[in-house]
């Protein structure tokens, strides 16, 4: 294997004295790589093949779900993934969840290996296309010099990838203005200008990703990435006409790409046209059918009464996931209560009694499967067994598991059992949800109680859930701002005691606790709480530019 020259380092090609590594010069034997295909035939002629190449850690395995193992232990250099698995996850599927999931190391190349008919169908559809495609059968010689160029770009985009990898998003900003000042020849400017747009877009800088995506479309006008971030970029720059039209601009062009109908969904959930928005998500689960995709138009179906709608795609959904990395309990707690609501309780009691019943009844699930079965035994006139499941639903309830869409449920389920009281506060606690949740909590418990006959309560708990907090919260930082930092957290705790994950109070609870070590000093408990907090934030709102200011402040305090 010939080495490398030492002259091309990273440190060079950042520097901008040797161009970037080419592929006669990568030392596959440094490399990692992941498998994926269910025949084992195929499996074993790519493994070969990487190994022919000089790769000496592959691992093979048959499906997404040894894969999603195998990536929960480490991560790879390479993933080779063949797009028909023949189970419920395809390739394209596997792809998405590890990007929705945030699984992939930014440095991990994903090449989906494809035979000719399935890459027309799927790659000018999907949204989170993988760094290539190799259409099968694929000679050793081309998938060397494919691997080549995919590690050579890695090379030349390696500093960035490290920044994005650490979360570090204003230094892989920084780190991508180097490399596009280098680039002068455009061989990796576009991959350098997608890089910086997304640290720009966990930023939130709006402004900075605005002209980044400029750029990108000055070079390629057509560039469907490059189109959907620009229109996304509008979005949250508040210009929703102009997100709009760019979005359609982009279907006129890649008729089937379903990210742009996905914003077009989005755009128009904002504008209040839930019609609007259940006939884009509908287009985009035709056009690339996913349980992700299904479970959203079930959704839509669902708030707009549209029962037989919502049951046909909530049915679509766990048809997709069953078996496979894509299934979830909730498939089924959605399917029951719009079996429930379409006047089908025996339906209801068999999809949670008997398909159900591999999920463990606790948490979240426990709650919402018993208050669903509560509301379908009363309907079948057992009231005595419909009492007994919403008791114990209110058993499974714990500081922990108290979510709003848990507390929805049971608390309709109390307000179709005749407890007004019950069913009312449990309704309001549901609506305390905070950011882009709570426009979407506040229409299924305006559904939940317009469906129980309590029309003229719906402002009222609405507006009550919403107050309540924020009222804690005005009083935090009023608090905090001279320093009255016990009696401070004493507001937060009683905002976060009605709901543990509303944004605006856990903001407020780590600022305080962040100006109390500042001023106080280092202390355990004070400490330990401040990084509970942030730890959360990250969990609920990843990359969101407060959160990262937060734990920048954290470390000056700290010392860290």
């Amino acid at each position: 294997m010939q080495e490398k020259p030492v002259a091309n380092t990273m440190a060079d090609i950042i520097g901008g004295t040797k161009p970037a590594v080419q592929g006669e010069f990568i030392q596959f034997d440094k490399f990692t790589a992941l498998v994926i295909d269910d025949m084992g035939a195929m499996r074993h002629a790519l493994t070969s093949q990487l190994e022919w190449m000089g790769i000496n850690s592959v691992k093979g395995v048959s499906n997404a779900e040894e894969a999603l193992r195998q990536l929960e232990i480490r991560q790879f250099d390479l993933i080779l993934c063949d797009y028909n698995l023949n189970r419920a996850s395809s390739g394209q599927h596997f792809l998405e969840f590890l990007r929705n999931e945030n699984m992939l190391s930014a440095k991990t190349i994903f090449v989906m290996v494809t035979a000719e008919a399935e890459y027309a169908y799927v790659a000018n559809a999907a949204e989170f296309a993988p760094d290539d495609y190799i259409l099968k059968p694929c000679p050793e010689k081309k998938l060397r010099a494919r691997l080549e160029r995919l590690f050579d770009r890695r090379y030349f985009l390696m500093s960035a990838l490290t920044a994005m990898d650490a979360k570090d998003y204003a230094r892989a900003v920084s780190e991508c203005d180097k490399l596009l000042a280098l680039d002068s020849n455009d061989r990796w400017q576009m991959a350098a200008l997608r890089l910086k747009a997304e640290a720009q877009h966990a930023l939130h800088d709006v402004t900075n990703m605005l002209a980044t995506y400029r750029q990108a479309l000055a070079l390629h006008d057509n560039v469907p990435w490059v189109k959907i971030g620009f229109a996304r970029a509008q979005r949250m720059s508040g210009n929703l006409e102009a997100a709009e039209q760019s979005a359609h601009e982009i279907i006129a062009s890649h008729p089937s790409y379903v990210a742009a109908y996905e914003l077009l969904a989005d755009i128009r959930l904002e504008l209040h046209d839930e019609e609007g928005a259940y006939e884009m998500a509908t287009r985009a689960a035709e056009i690339l059918p996913t349980a992700r995709r299904f479970r959203t138009t079930s959704e839509s179906a669902f708030l707009l009464g549209k029962l037989d709608d919502a049951k046909k795609n909530s049915e679509a959904a766990i048809k997709l996931s069953t078996g496979s990395i894509t299934e979830r309990p909730d498939d089924f707690l959605a399917l029951a209560q719009i079996q429930t609501d379409l006047g089908e309780p025996q339906a209801a009691i068999h999809t949670l009694e008997k398909l159900a019943r591999k999920f463990a009844e606790k948490d979240e699930f426990g709650i919402s499967k018993n208050a669903i079965l509560a509301q379908a035994y009363f309907d079948t006139g057992d009231k005595d067994k419909a009492k007994k499941l919403l008791e114990r639903s209110q058993r499974l309830i714990t500081p922990d598991n108290n979510t709003s869409a848990a507390m929805n449920r049971l608390g309709k389920a109390a307000l179709k059992l005749g407890d007004e009281i019950l069913g009312l506060k449990l309704m309001t606690q549901a609506v305390q949800a905070s950011g882009k949740e709570r426009q979407r909590i506040a229409r299924h418990v305006s559904k939940s109680m317009i469906d129980t006959g309590r029309h003229d309560k719906v402002g009222d708990v609405i507006d009550a859930g919403k107050k309540r907090i924020l009222v804690l919260v005005d009083e935090t930082h009023k608090l905090m701002r001279s320093a009255h930092f016990e009696e401070a957290f004493t507001k937060v705790k009683g905002a976060l005691a009605i709901h543990d994950e509303n944004i605006e109070a856990l903001l407020a609870a780590a600022q305080l606790h962040l100006l109390w070590l500042k001023k106080d000093g280092m202390d355990e408990e004070i400490d330990a709480r401040a990084k509970q907090y942030l730890a959360t934030l990250d969990k609920l709102v990843p990359q969101n530019e407060k959160v990262m200011a937060f734990y920048r402040f954290y470390n000056q305090v700290s010392g860290g």
